[in-house]
């Protein structure tokens, strides 16, 4: 078993970073899906909001990968250090999507 929740050892610990920060992740995405992109864009609550959908994996995949090493499951921690690949691909792309979006003013 990968992840566990209890409140005693280093791994309970890692493994409510992650449930936490997937599952403010997910809130966050599913409250941007229900408002237009103009609403995202404004200042208030939206950019907020829309930060947390980039930077949540941030800190969830190291925790993930260290429960992985933790456990020598070398396999999990080879296929979350490719999601942390690919998430430091992607998140740069979207902010400097967003940015330029901004400074043109259009969707």
């Amino acid at each position: 078993m990968l992840f566990s929740f209890g409140f005693s050892a280093p791994i309970d610990m890692l493994s409510w970073v992650v449930a936490l920060m997937l599952g403010a992740k997910l809130i966050a995405t599913l409250v941007l899906l229900l408002v237009g992109r103009d609403v995202r864009d404004r200042p208030g609550w939206g950019p907020i909001l829309w930060w947390v959908t980039k930077l949540t994996p941030i800190v969830a995949i190291p925790c993930a990968i260290a429960i992985a090493l933790l456990q020598r499951q070398f396999d999990a921690a080879l296929l979350f250090g490719a999601m942390a690949l690919f998430v430091a691909i992607a998140v740069p792309l979207k902010v400097r999507q967003r940015q330029a979006r901004i400074a043109r003013g259009t969707r």
